[in-house]
């Protein structure tokens, strides 16, 4: 069985403060508002990050995955040719790289192919996306071709939001926390690219984070 790497105390805090934000959005939604890891305009155009997790354990097409992030802890990038039948997986650490083949016809080897793709990172940072909901951070930029998909170009930056945006952001995560990036997401709205440069305040220090998300149709 795949051996994977023992989470932070400081990272297992992220992922707690940011699992309680998809709650406090919720409360504070009105009835059409998005769920968590999506975000919309006030057209009501939207995008969602969390889903990429259901069409890697439930692949509608043959697709091909890759996943890096970095911080200060150190990068981990994935790589994964996906199909409604298999996964080839090779996932490059601070402790190695090691590769997987998961079959979907073997329970026990596809959970064990999606469990070794799945990642407390992307939850957290999700978590922490929704928040900037129908907010001035996130501008629609129109349509454009991306890994394959006819899609619509959103940028995120809170540094350009509204003032009042700003302080509710800073309020959740403190001063000098920050989100500044690019999605591309298809009609669906289920990304299939994402650069993000992240900074949010944990324990009383500054973790910044880089995301890179592909999701290329093959």
């Amino acid at each position: 069985m795949t051996q994977r790497p023992r989470c932070s105390t400081k990272f297992m805090i992220h992922s707690m403060i940011a699992a309680a934000l998809i709650t406090v959005a919720a409360c504070n939604s009105t009835p059409s508002s998005k769920s968590a890891g999506s975000t919309s305009d006030s057209a009501g155009a939207r995008f969602d990050v969390l889903c990429i997790g259901d069409r890697i354990s439930n692949p509608p097409e043959s697709f091909h995955y890759s996943y890096k992030h970095e911080d200060a802890s150190g990068s981990m990038e994935n790589e994964a040719d996906i199909t409604p039948q298999t996964m080839d997986i090779t996932i490059r650490d601070k402790s190695g790289s090691h590769q997987y083949h998961g079959v979907r016809s073997d329970e026990g080897s596809w959970n064990r192919a999606v469990l070794d793709l799945s990642n407390l990172h992307i939850t957290a940072m999700s978590s922490v996306l929704v928040t900037l909901n129908d907010s001035s951070a996130i501008v629609r930029h129109g349509s454009e071709s991306m890994n394959g998909y006819d899609t619509t170009k959103f940028s995120i930056d809170t540094a350009n939001a509204s003032s009042s945006d700003r302080r509710k952001f800073e309020t959740l995560f403190g001063n000098g926390s920050f989100e500044k990036g690019t999605v591309w997401a298809p009609h669906d709205g289920c990304a299939v690219k994402l650069v993000l440069d992240e900074a949010v305040q944990v324990g009383g220090s500054l973790n910044k984070a880089h995301y890179e998300i592909n999701r290329i149709k093959k």
